[in-house]
């Protein structure tokens, strides 16, 4: 009997080691599970980090080409700026000039010759007078009483606006009517 006890008792511990070894066992793979979920949303952090950064980063490049294309496409605004107050000189002489002079027709010449090359770069002028006034492209510099016309007509130009391409380069420096106040 003692050998069966001896064997019983060889049985038991070892049905105790199998369990400790098998508890140790699910142990490690309920750590190694925990770990992979933790590491998979690790991993899916990262993805969506990336995802965000090459967004960004396509928003940029969109952004610097926009900006080359309008650093090219408005290149010369600062000396068309420069050239308009020229131009303005040339018309004004045109206008206080009576008689016609062989200077006059030269100075006609210039004046037209800056308007063509100034159309085939998109600087165009624009015509206010009898406009309605818009305050994106006229500046009102003062208003005047008038029975013939309604609230906010142009009357008369002091400077001409300018356009380069799609955006303004100076504004209209306009006369505005204002309708007469009756007493």
């Amino acid at each position: 009997m003692a050998v069966k006890s001896k064997n019983v008792k060889a049985k038991i511990s070892k049905k105790s080691k199998k369990n400790t070894v098998s508890d140790k066992l699910k142990k490690q793979v309920e750590e190694l599970n925990l770990k992979n979920e933790n590491l998979s949303i690790e991993v899916e952090k990262f993805k969506d980090k990336n995802i965000r950064l090459l967004a960004e980063f396509e928003n940029y490049k969109k952004r610097l080409i926009n900006e080359r294309k309008n650093l090219t496409k408005y290149a010369g605004e600062s000396i068309i700026k420069d050239l308009i107050t020229v131009l303005d000189d040339f018309s004004r002489t045109i206008e206080s000039t009576i008689d016609d002079s062989p200077l006059l027709d030269g100075v006609k010449l210039v004046e037209s010759k800056i308007n063509k090359i100034f159309e085939e770069h998109g600087v165009l002028s624009f015509d206010s007078i009898g406009e309605l006034f818009n305050p994106e492209l006229h500046e009102a510099l003062m208003n005047q009483e008038t029975e013939d016309e309604e609230d906010g007509v142009i009357l008369s130009e002091f400077t001409k606006g300018y356009k380069y391409h799609d955006k303004i380069l100076r504004h209209a420096k306009v006369v505005v009517s204002k309708a007469k106040q009756e007493a």
